[in-house]
């Protein structure tokens, strides 16, 4: 079985196409895809944007992710935290003072071990949660309005499929040079998305 995060399939074909089967300097496709998904990038940016402002409250979306997280993984140790959004326990620390101040996280005592805490999501916390739950929700049910179930179906499927072959091929290139790839820097002035 192929890794759907290592294959990329071409339309009307069985077999999908191993990295490094594509020639992805001269496919238009490809090409158009890339175009797409900055143009993407762009405009989730000004959505999300909006989406913050017409909740009415100031909670930032990096906030929203830490929010998410101690909601989905908590109670939580700042520390495994940091670890699950990919950022510095000293960044998080910061950003959950302000959740604590703000009343949307609390200090917990940790059972296993008195000399720590646990992070977790306060009724404020889940109401702000639940807010932009329900504009996010809204939001897209109208970007998806007109859509059939079959092509929102198929969407979704290819949208995850993408999602995980660029994570994959993403932490790839950050690490260093690909076979059969340029040589020069991985993400020359921000080529890489």
């Amino acid at each position: 079985m192929v890794d759907p995060a290592s294959a990329i399939a071409e339309p009307d074909s069985a077999e999908p196409l191993q990295c490094g089967q594509l020639d992805w300097a001269d496919s238009s496709s490809v090409a158009g895809v890339a175009d797409s998904v900055v143009d993407l990038l762009r405009t989730v940016r000004r959505a999300k944007a909006r989406l913050l402002a017409a909740t009415g409250n100031d909670v930032e979306s990096v906030t929203q992710v830490l929010l998410r997280t101690v909601a989905a993984e908590g109670p939580i140790r700042a520390s495994a935290l940091a670890v699950s959004v990919h950022s510095d326990l000293s960044t998080v620390s910061r950003q959950t003072a302000a959740l604590v101040a703000g009343g949307l996280l609390e200090r917990r005592a940790d059972p296993v071990d008195g000399r720590a805490s646990l992070l977790a999501v306060t009724e404020a916390g889940q109401a702000v949660l639940s807010e932009h739950g329900q504009a996010r929700a809204a939001f897209f049910a109208q970007v998806l309005d007109g859509w059939d179930p079959q092509e929102l179906d198929q969407f979704a499927r290819l949208l995850q499929r993408f999602t995980a072959a660029y994570d994959h091929t993403h932490t790839a290139w950050m690490a260093g040079p690909i076979p059969g790839h340029p040589t020069e820097s991985p993400d020359p002035e921000g080529a890489i998305v």
